[in-house]
């Protein structure tokens, strides 16, 4: 549910100075991951809930990510406001969740506008339930677009093989697609060779 009108979260991102130890480097901007436990492109938000969450994060000093399952909401909103794109597609990073393939290839074409437009893109393949094969017009964006890979947390843990994410570790260094494993099933360890935490290119 949204905060109340007043709400003085509302206006967080407007006075947060950012992190310590920004995860892009020294003087960068920090990185705010909008609706940890929601998808603001749910049916269910109207679009004035999300005029304000995308405008707050817009308006200031940092990067707002935002993930969905819903990619062809989240296009629609961005593809229907372009007289805000250039002041957007810096200050936003847009990303889609899939967990096989099937979601990956259903979700992946509403995601191309955008990054044809110039926003970075992401996809969080999480959890990783099977192998999937990262298409070509994908990997062609390089550093402009961002691959999560991550298993999955208790108490309802399905397996993860590590090779699955080997193989698209592979497919992005290949492609120099920035690579982010964040972490296998349950209490799996990370094996070392997948510490491999990447950034997109960001400028200002």
């Amino acid at each position: 549910r949204a905060l109340p009108p007043n709400d003085p979260r509302w206006v967080w991102p407007l006075k947060w100075s950012g992190a310590k130890q920004p995860l892009l480097g020294p003087g960068q901007p920090s990185l705010i991951f909008a609706g940890v436990t929601t998808d603001i492109f749910h049916e269910g938000w109207s679009g004035s809930i999300l005029d304000r969450v995308i405008g707050t994060l817009t308006l200031s000093d940092h990067i707002g990510q935002l993930l969905t399952k819903r990619p062809e909401r989240m296009a629609a909103y961005f593809t229907t406001k372009k007289s805000m794109l250039p002041r957007r597609r810096d200050k936003l990073w847009t990303g889609f969740s899939a967990e096989r393939q099937v979601e990956f290839d259903v979700r992946w074409p509403h995601m191309r506008p955008l990054a044809e437009l110039g926003f970075t893109v992401f996809t969080s393949l999480a959890p990783l339930l099977s192998p999937i094969t990262l298409p070509e017009d994908f990997l062609h964006f390089g550093d402009r677009i961002w691959c999560i890979v991550s298993g999955e947390e208790p108490p309802f843990v399905r397996h993860m093989d590590p090779e699955w994410a080997r193989a698209l570790r592979d497919q992005c260094a290949a492609a120099s697609v920035p690579f982010f494993m964040l972490q296998m099933s349950g209490v799996q360890l990370l094996p070392p060779d997948l510490y491999v935490r990447q950034f997109p290119r960001w400028e200002r």
